[in-house]
């Protein structure tokens, strides 16, 4: 993993935007309030942890054709491992949070506010809070990084299957 830690250092930084953090609202991950919102969790402390990829928790998309490891689940910030099939797609989505995507492998094409864009490996990839986002994956495996400033928007992995085996998609 130390090929990503250059990357996994400049994903917490910017996960502020530069600026000093607000002070961490602790949050229970999957709690959501009545209306079904994400962004209201409740609070929870959290401890300092190091995560190995191959023990971080994996959850499967329903469809089954992406899974995410849960790499960090800080108060301001998410960092999770997606990984998608080939041909798979991301329906057209807004999510709370800033997003950052940093891709390791294959290629697509992403749509942030009506925009095509095709992204292959080295590709860093910055989703403003509230943008119309959808994705094509291309048709390879795709692996990338997933960085979302702040817990709410990563709360949707909630609803993931957690996967009981780990798939051999660890390196």
């Amino acid at each position: 993993m130390s090929r990503l830690s250059p990357l996994l250092l400049a994903a917490l930084v910017t996960a502020c935007g530069g600026a000093t953090c607000p002070e961490p609202a602790t949050t229970t991950p999957g709690a959501r309030d009545r209306a079904g919102d994400d962004s209201a969790r409740q609070p929870v402390a959290r401890a300092a942890e190091v995560r190995d990829l191959e023990d971080a928790p994996e959850r499967a998309a329903p469809p089954g054709t992406a899974t995410v490891r849960l790499l960090a689940e800080g108060q301001n910030a998410f960092l999770g491992r997606l990984v998608m099939e080939p041909n798979a797609a991301v329906p057209e989505h807004a999510d709370s949070d800033e997003e950052y995507i940093h891709v390791l492998e294959g290629h697509g094409t992403i749509w942030i506010d009506g925009v095509a864009s095709e992204v292959r490996p080295g590709a860093t990839i910055f989703m403003p809070a509230g943008a119309r986002v959808r994705f094509q994956n291309g048709d390879a495996r795709m692996v990338a990084i997933q960085v979302f400033a702040g817990p709410g928007s990563a709360a949707k992995y909630d609803r993931w299957t957690p996967t009981e085996a780990r798939s051999a998609d660890v390196e």
